[in-house]
């Protein structure tokens, strides 16, 4: 970044740390050159996983995923994933999960008018090898939208989305609960959005903790606020819960963490600058605990794009501006601690691209970093969370 004169000193002496040194890549493989490798990713102890939903290997946008492995201070490369169908136009890596051993990742399209089929795979360890063991289709034959859009793991359950349709065509999303049972994947429950399709469409961000489920609600439009839908589950049934409304953001994303929700608000905050609305989870409600925001924010800098929650830690993706320029050109990683003083911004991450924290996500002390935009060569960055 270039900064100078008063205002490179000023933020020198009061701008949160700003830091790459605690940063490292995970090798891209040197095939994956506009893939858009790193458009989703997934840490879990010491393995990760990064889609690259653009790969060309079987065909135009047909699409792969990597499988890396933690060796000391090293991440190196455990495999390449595709499908048993690999397919040209299914862009496999769309979304990735990775809980306890097992590997879940989209092949996502959207469609106008006529469906294609969309799975979820799930991958995984077989005499030290990632090996596919289920694909996952729509049980509703994409009535609801297409089929895939988000997913996560937790445990035995599989949490998939199908995505709402808001130019018309009445699919307002849903989600649906597959449960592992005797090696076989069935659908536990089917989540129904709680509100109408003009309230927003259901489906394209999604995650599941322990008995939570949470599915944000877009109304895709510039003025007129979205929602989130929690859902709780009651032995194999799970039922719609409450409802944060109010959110403003085109796309709205969501993480969970025990008794907290993360909610990214991009249209929020003052002069659009964006805002991530932190709610717990105490005397049988979800209230507001916190609205976090940069230290320094910036009209339209849609801070809140991206989120991700932890224990006691939060990121954040957002635009940062450029001095003497009029456009957002780079976009960084806010990190968040929570103290006994409360939630307080500690780091900006920051590699110098627009594209770096396109995808988020936690594990402990231990943080995956998305890089990705079409035509551009992706990556993906591994961060130690430090405590202060």
């Amino acid at each position: 970044m270039h900064r100078t004169g008063f205002i490179a000193l000023f933020l020198v002496l009061f701008a949160p740390a700003v830091g790459t040194a605690q940063l490292s890549k995970l090798p891209r493989p040197d095939s994956l050159e506009a893939s858009f490798f790193g458009g989703a990713v997934a840490i879990d102890g010491h393995w990760a996983v990064v889609g690259a939903s653009d790969d060309d290997r079987c065909g135009s946008h047909s699409g792969s995923a990597w499988v890396f492995r933690r060796q000391g201070d090293t991440w190196v490369q455990a495999g390449a994933l595709m499908p048993s169908e690999c397919e040209e136009g299914a862009f496999f890596g769309r979304a990735v999960a990775l809980d306890r051993g097992r590997i879940a990742i989209s092949a996502y399209r959207t469609f106008i008018g006529r469906a294609v089929s969309n799975h979820v795979y799930i991958f995984e360890q077989r005499d030290g090898m990632w090996q596919q063991t289920a694909r996952i289709a729509s049980p509703d034959r994409d009535a609801s939208g297409p089929f895939a859009a988000a997913l996560d793991l937790d445990g035995n359950r599989l949490l998939v989305t199908s995505a709402g349709d808001a130019s018309g065509t009445g699919a307002n999303g849903k989600g649906f609960v597959f449960k592992r049972s005797s090696g076989r994947w069935g659908l536990e429950d089917t989540l129904e959005s709680p509100l109408p399709l003009e309230a927003g469409t259901l489906g394209m961000s999604a995650v599941m903790d322990g008995d939570w489920i949470a599915i944000s609600g877009s109304t895709y439009t510039r003025n007129k606020a979205g929602f989130v839908a929690l859902y709780r589950r009651n032995g194999d049934e799970w039922n719609h819960f409450s409802s944060v409304r109010g959110i403003k953001g085109f796309f709205i994303d969501v993480d969970l963490q025990g008794d907290r929700l993360l909610v990214g608000e991009p249209r929020g905050g003052i002069q659009g600058s964006g805002s991530a609305r932190l709610l717990r989870f105490a005397d049988n409600a979800w209230t507001d605990e916190t609205v976090l925001r940069p230290r320094l924010p910036y009209a339209a800098g849609a801070f809140g794009m991206r989120v991700a929650l932890g224990h006691d830690v939060a990121l954040v993706s957002g635009f940062d501006e450029q001095l003497e320029l009029d456009i957002n050109v780079d976009q960084v990683v806010y990190v968040f601690e929570r103290s006994p003083d409360g939630w307080r911004q500690r780091r900006v991450l920051d590699v110098g691209a627009s594209a770096f924290g396109a995808a988020l996500s936690i594990d402990g002390t231990q943080a995956l970093i998305g890089q990705a935009a079409e035509g551009m060569p992706g990556q993906a960055y591994f961060a130690p969370i430090e405590r202060p």
